[in-house]
């Protein structure tokens, strides 16, 4: 509906700057608001997620943290960043209002697995401690713009995934998956809980296990 409206506003301002110059810049004025509001207002889409609570396990984040980031790093995953933010509830920076710290992987191959992150998270629940991680898919402000232009993403085939690059997609999250899942089961086994009963498989798209 906004794309629709974004049109709308500059089709006419363009046409009214032939008219009436006051109208026209005022039109095309709205249309470039409605544009900046679309692009602030951006969320990231939940496409797969994973998560366990850890029993008596309070205060042991950090554990959870620094272990699964040593873990990526030994498996040499091709062109991985890794990093650690603060983020919103639309999970992207935010100056303002309440936010939660994360471990944010990203594969940065290409362009179009750029646009998937994988969030993973550890936080004190009570006595107990809650993990998980979330693929999340944004993509980037001058792809938002492109999208405005008709054609302009399919032109540069931002789109669509091929098989390459969902095998490299499937590969890089079974990875971070497989990291998180090893710096569980650590700190079960060393709070003696036994890891082999929690759910291995993500809920999503991809189904991870």
């Amino acid at each position: 509906m906004k794309k629709f409206l974004i049109y709308c506003f500059f089709f006419f301002g363009f046409i009214f700057l032939f008219i009436n110059l006051t109208v026209g810049e005022a039109l095309i004025g709205i249309g470039a608001l409605v544009f900046i509001i679309t692009i602030v207002e951006r969320k990231a889409e939940v496409l797969d997620n994973w998560s366990v609570l850890i029993k008596n396990a309070q205060g042991q984040k950090e554990m959870i943290v620094s272990t699964t980031k040593e873990l990526l790093g030994k498996s040499k995953a091709p062109s991985l960043e890794i990093k650690e933010d603060q983020v919103g509830p639309g999970l992207t920076s935010v100056l303002t209002g309440e936010t939660r710290d994360f471990l944010i992987v990203t594969d940065r191959r290409s362009i179009k697995l750029s646009n998937f992150k994988v969030y993973i998270n550890a936080s004190d629940y009570g006595d107990n401690l809650f993990v998980s991680w979330y693929l999340t898919y944004l993509p980037a402000v001058w792809q938002v713009f492109l999208s405005l232009l008709p054609g302009a993403r399919q032109a540069m085939n931002l789109d669509d995934l091929n098989l390459f690059n969902k095998q490299d997609l499937t590969a890089y999250i079974t990875n971070a998956h497989h990291c998180l899942l090893e710096a569980v089961d650590k700190l079960m086994l060393e709070m003696n809980q036994d890891p082999s009963k929690i759910d291995r498989k993500s809920k999503g798209f991809l189904g991870i296990s």
